[in-house]
């Protein structure tokens, strides 16, 4: 076997083993929770990453992730069905057809399109989330991350909502998603 397959069949197996850790960690400590879903081998991957392989930091990381869903009713929403669908049509929150310098994906949040006294902050966050689901199944996303603009150029007093922006920090503190 050569120096290059040697090498690369190492990786593989470590990797391999900090995935099969991770889920073991996850499901060891999951209770009896009926909204989360069983830990895939892509889902641990994606924590695994944005954690540089740090089994516990990543195990942690994942628990917040759900503990954000659990709380804000981020579970079982579909993207078809209003008030998400008008939500997303709204495009207050979108992300980018291009990427930043470093391959990241690029979020825009227009606080100018956003009406805290017309829209929850349950479907504005699951809008958020869906969103954020769908551009972390690109490898490249989850390799190189997201850049997120909360853009609030010609936006009003009236536009601006605090426990939401703080809200969306939050979720965007984790690979969210998946």
């Amino acid at each position: 076997m050569s120096g290059t397959k040697l090498v690369s069949s190492l990786l593989i197996r470590l990797i391999s083993h900090a995935v099969k850790q991770f889920i073991d960690l996850i499901n060891s400590s999951s209770g009896s929770d009926p909204n989360r879903k069983a830990v895939t081998p892509a889902i641990a991957t994606k924590f695994l990453l944005a954690r540089k392989f740090d089994i516990p930091r990543a195990v942690a990381l994942y628990e917040q992730h759900e503990l954000i869903r659990s709380r804000e009713g981020l579970y079982g929403f579909d993207p078809l069905v209003d008030p998400l669908r008008s939500e997303l049509e709204t495009g207050k929150f979108t992300i980018l057809p291009g990427r930043d310098a470093s391959g990241a994906a690029i979020a825009l949040f227009t606080a100018q399109l956003h009406y805290p006294d017309i829209v929850t902050h349950k479907t504005t966050l699951q809008g958020v989330v869906y969103q954020l689901d769908v551009a972390l199944q690109s490898a490249d996303t989850q390799k190189a991350g997201l850049v997120f603009i909360y853009d609030m150029s010609t936006s009003k007093y009236s536009n601006f909502d605090y426990d939401l922006s703080q809200k969306i920090l939050t979720l965007l503190k984790r690979p969210n998603f998946g």
